[in-house]
């Protein structure tokens, strides 16, 4: 048997897999990181993954880069927000989740919204009322949403992440019309 053959097909790539991060502080940059890189490790060499990560100033820039990063949010599989402090409202983040809404996202199967909130420093006093904005905004734009409070020890045990982030792989296979084969088990901490 030809055993280059058995490992072509092990390694083929089933699609794309894209990843869109919009942070609001450097802290959260961190959490958002981490939980792109989680998905990209778990989703392994069968799919081609892309990341891209934008800090919330961004949105203000030229009318043209806006529109660039609102397509390619609304295009991606999963959406990663992070924000280590929500002492205020962020109007303009939930506005801008809103706008995606309107974007043809092109998606075969309904992506992940991944809200990853605070730390282990950080308090959060409209925590409910954002999760209540994030509810709403991943209705709109066909996604699962993911809430996660980033607290000491969210990243050692991200059972939370795998298996959400498995599903939409499973989901994006079966829209492949092949059957889901995890990777092996890999170190993802």
């Amino acid at each position: 048997m030809d055993t280059n053959a058995l490992i072509g097909e092990q390694d083929a790539v089933n699609g794309k897999l894209r990843l869109f991060s919009l942070y609001l502080d450097f802290a959260a940059s961190a959490h958002a990181r981490w939980a792109a890189c989680t998905i990209t490790k778990l989703a392994g060499p069968r799919w081609q993954s892309s990341t891209e990560m934008w800090k919330i100033d961004s949105l203000g820039a030229s009318e043209s880069v806006r529109k660039m990063i609102a397509s390619d949010a609304a295009a991606a599989d999963v959406l990663i927000i992070a924000a280590s402090s929500l002492d205020q409202r962020e109007l303009k983040l939930i506005e801008w989740l809103d706008s995606l809404a309107v974007w043809n996202a092109n998606r075969p199967v309904p992506g992940l919204l991944i809200g990853l909130f605070g730390d282990e420093e950080n308090q959060s006093r409209e925590l409910e009322w954002t999760i209540q904005q994030f509810i709403y905004c991943a209705r709109r734009m066909s996604r699962e949403l993911v809430v996660q409070w980033m607290e000491q020890g969210a990243r050692d045990d991200c059972r939370w992440l795998t298996e959400r982030a498995q599903t939409l792989l499973a989901r994006k296979q079966s829209a492949c019309n092949q059957p889901f084969q995890p990777e092996p088990a890999v170190d993802i901490a």
